[in-house]
């Protein structure tokens, strides 16, 4: 049975002794490998977290239409298992709704776009509607979050069976969405790519790889009308993991694909496209130690253009700015195993503008970063340093590198979800290796 849960949104403070503290300890406590700020980096205005008393994160963020914020991800404050967590903020964060959908099981979102009606559509994995297997999960809401539908696809073979990652949109005002699949294929996990109609009714679905572990975590249709996929895979390449891009017509039959990466292990996590190719993103094992982060340009037929490698721990998002630069969300390894988010700013060439770390006395990751209309730096994660559980989604407004930006106080708000009791024996999902 499928469920959907509504949670009035109320605010809490954190106090001013508490705040102090938390920048305190956050400036003394950066890694050793943190790149100092540029003169015109951005200073952080305000930080959200939304949840309650045991897991929640946001894996996803998006501006939208009303100038407002819509994030995705999971929750398990409601007391069983974990649920897919939508959350609706106003251009200053606060909350306005937030809904969770899912079962029993352990369900989640992992990324969401507004689309052209108002609504939301989001795409993850659940494994509450089949046997004890995860499945792809796409869902699709009106404005306000109520259900407007919902659609499973894959079937039962392990559980880690069938997964989402990235959705969009279409021209034809269907959807197109990337993941992993090892009910279809021929390897352990096949990249999958699945075309929908309005409704979420399957059109086609194609899946690619060899004998190992192949995913596809972000997918775009391009300026042809075709796909693009950025993801990972260990069936090709130069060993282990390798950044795979795979470029597929309007129909998903592949025209070419590309691997970059080295002898270690290497993961793509974000693809863009740009009037004269691609830019992704991705993790890497195969550079120095300490500078984890690359950001790859390549041409329409995914030959590199330039690579650069960032300081940070890992990376998992790239969107455009308005100067034609990139903005990247991830995080930085600092001590004892203690983790910050991180937000990276580069210019069109791949040249650091300014990094940012955020975090506190936990571990924080961020996992999405864009640059909002009114110039302003976003950053989505998961923090355990601020709100009121082990974990909680988040939302920081770092501020604009703009000339002659406005100043506005720092404020923290909590934003819990219900009072619900949360079992004992409850596990967190958000060990996802980023």
């Amino acid at each position: 049975m499928k469920w959907i849960f509504s949670f009035n949104c109320r605010t809490g403070y954190t106090s001013s002794e508490s705040l102090f503290r938390v920048l305190l300890f956050s400036l003394l406590f950066l890694s050793s490998g943190f790149s100092a700020l540029a003169a015109n980096a951005p200073q952080e205005q305000w930080n959200r977290t939304f949840g309650e008393g045991y897991s929640d994160g946001a894996w996803c963020l998006q501006e939208t239409a009303d100038g407002g914020f819509i994030l995705a991800g999971n929750t398990a404050s409601r007391g069983e298992g974990s649920d897919l967590f939508l959350v609706k903020a106003d251009a200053l964060g606060n909350c306005t709704w937030s809904r969770a959908y899912g079962g029993s099981g352990e369900d989640v979102g992992y990324f969401v776009r507004q689309t052209d009606d108002g609504g939301y559509i989001v795409v993850g994995s659940s494994n509450s509607y089949a046997l004890g297997g995860e499945l792809l999960w796409l869902v699709k809401t009106d404005g306000a979050g109520g259900l407007i539908w919902d659609k499973t696809f894959g079937g039962f073979v392990s559980s880690s069976g069938d997964g989402g990652w990235s959705v969009e949109q279409t021209m034809d005002g269907g959807y197109i969405a990337a993941g992993y699949t090892q009910s279809s294929g021929g390897g352990r996990k096949d990249l999958w790519l699945i075309k929908t109609d309005a409704l979420g009714g399957l059109i086609w679905e194609k899946s690619f790889g060899g004998a190992e572990d192949d995913v596809g975590m972000s997918v775009l249709e391009s300026r042809d009308g075709g796909y693009t996929v950025a993801g990972r895979t260990a069936s090709f390449g130069q060993g282990g993991d390798d950044i795979w891009l795979l470029k597929t017509d309007s129909l998903g039959v592949e025209m070419w694909n590309e691997t970059y990466g080295g002898r270690g292990d290497d993961a793509g996590f974000q693809v863009v496209e740009m009037e004269d190719g691609y830019a992704l993103v991705g993790r890497t094992e195969s550079g120095e130690d300490d500078k984890r982060i690359l950001l790859i340009r390549v041409d329409p037929q995914g030959q590199v253009l330039w690579e650069k490698a960032y300081t940070g721990g890992s990376v998992a998002s790239l969107q455009p700015t308005e100067d034609g630069g990139y903005i990247m969300a991830g995080r930085i390894d600092g001590i004892e195993s203690r983790r910050d988010a991180l937000a990276i700013k580069v210019d069109s060439n791949g040249t650091e503008q300014w990094s940012m770390s955020l975090g506190g006395r936990g571990d924080d990751m961020g996992t999405y970063a864009l640059q909002s209309r009114n110039g302003s730096y976003l950053l989505a994660g998961i923090t355990s340093s601020y709100g009121q559980g082990r974990e909680d989604a988040w939302l920081v407004n770092m501020g604009s590198d703009l000339p002659q930006k406005s100043e506005s106080k720092l404020s923290f708000s909590v934003y819990p979800l219900s009072s619900a009791p949360l079992p004992a024996n409850s596990s967190s999902i958000n060990s996802i290796r980023l």
